[in-house]
């Protein structure tokens, strides 16, 4: 079926952020960024963050918001391109407005990534 907005009175906003660093993101550190970026988007915490291992896939965690939440994944290095970096994406969705660029800087500020890139998803 084509999409259309389904619940137009309901504020969703959503955006990606995802980069490469010079070393996989660790549990402890997602959970810590998942915290301080509730903070920078005044979100407020229901429960968590939680993170956990996916083995030699990398680590993932969440967080959930009174007003939504946000997924964090973390990937090791992958393939056999000598150049290949870990990864990080970060997926977020609220009802409630924030700052994407806010949300952004502050990503870029607290992981020093090689590279950082962020899309908002419009519904």
């Amino acid at each position: 079926m084509k999409w259309r907005n389904l619940a137009p009175a309901l504020v969703r906003q959503r955006v990606i952020i995802e980069g490469t660093t010079q070393s996989i993101v660790e549990p402890e550190q997602i959970k810590k960024y998942l915290l301080e970026l509730a903070a920078v988007t005044k979100m407020e915490v229901l429960s968590g963050p939680y993170a956990y291992s996916a083995h030699e896939m990398g680590y993932g965690g969440w967080i959930h918001w009174k007003s939504s939440g946000a997924h964090f994944y973390s990937y090791p290095a992958m393939g056999k391109n000598p150049d290949a970096k870990p990864f990080f994406s970060v997926d977020f969705y609220t009802c409630k407005p924030f700052s994407c660029h806010e949300a952004a800087e502050f990503t870029r500020k607290f992981f020093s990534p090689i590279e950082i890139v962020w899309k908002e998803i419009k519904v």
